[in-house]
């Protein structure tokens, strides 16, 4: 997997959650929607983003609705974990 671009965005549903996109190009690949709770859990362990630059992603995200990492390398073994534990989330929503 390619070096890409985390894109961190706040949703304005009725419980915030954020929705985390890894761009490759300008299509994007989604990923996840995570719990407030959850984000900087998720982006440490499961996307392997080093614990300060996950923390620091989150509290931009919160603050200002929206952030940005460039130059992100997501392994495809972590690609594919998060894929799934995004299937079983959605498995477990029916």
């Amino acid at each position: 997997m390619p070096t890409g671009t985390v894109d961190i965005m706040k949703l304005s549903d009725a419980s915030a959650s954020y929705q985390i996109m890894f761009e490759e190009n300008a299509g994007g690949t989604f990923v996840a929607c995570v719990e407030p709770d959850e984000l900087v859990k998720f982006m440490h362990e499961e996307m392997r983003i080093d614990l300060p630059q996950a923390v620091d992603a989150a509290r931009k995200a919160e603050k200002e609705g929206r952030t940005r990492m460039p130059d992100v390398f997501l392994e495809e073994n972590n690609l594919h974990a998060i894929m799934d534990y995004q299937e079983e989330e959605d498995l477990g929503e029916e």
